[in-house]
């Protein structure tokens, strides 16, 4: 599973494809808990910039930087997640 895939694993799909040590199961908890976080904050703020945003050009480059950001964001918590999942 690439790193792309994995960002849309739901956490019932990770934790069903977890066979690693019990103890690190807090961790992909966690993890996967910070990625639901980014990935609603992102919607919000992607619906609120589609809502106010009047002009197209304007409103085009708010989302593909806030996209961009995005993706920054969740890059490092989805390659710990594929990790401890043992996805290369």
């Amino acid at each position: 599973m690439t790193v792309q895939a994995l960002g849309r694993t739901s956490s019932t799909e990770a934790e069903s494809s977890y066979t690693g040590p019990l103890e690190l199961q807090p961790l992909m908890k966690s993890l996967q808990s910070i990625l639901k976080q980014i990935d609603d904050e992102y919607e919000r703020e992607r619906d609120h910039l589609m809502r106010t945003l009047p002009e197209a050009s304007v409103k085009d480059r708010a989302l593909a930087m806030l996209k961009s950001r995005y993706l920054e964001r969740r890059e490092n918590y989805v390659r710990e997640l594929s990790a401890l999942l043992g996805h290369p």
